[in-house]
């Protein structure tokens, strides 16, 4: 049976479903949790932080929202480095 699903790197990257956030703490949970920001851009003042999409992607967004446990450490440490390159 052939697969119908298409390898995600082969979609071009205008057609990629993204996720996009300004909240600093929650981009702060997502990089603890293993997300890799795809791209940081400057939106009337404010950073905009880009994920790519994907159920997992949602499935911790919900984990951040129902106060899920984190490396205290691991947030803070990420939440100083990403202040410091959003400045």
């Amino acid at each position: 049976m052939k697969s119908t699903m298409k390898n995600i790197d082969s979609i071009p990257e205008g057609l990629k479903q993204t996720y996009q956030t300004t909240d600093l703490t929650l981009t702060s949970f997502l990089r603890c949790r293993g997300f890799q920001i795809d791209n940081i851009k400057q939106n009337n003042g404010r950073t905009l932080f880009i994920f790519q999409e994907s159920p997992e992607l949602r499935t911790a967004i919900l984990d951040f929202a129902n106060d899920s446990v984190i490396a205290v450490r691991s947030f803070c440490s990420t939440m100083r480095d990403l202040k410091a390159i959003t400045r």
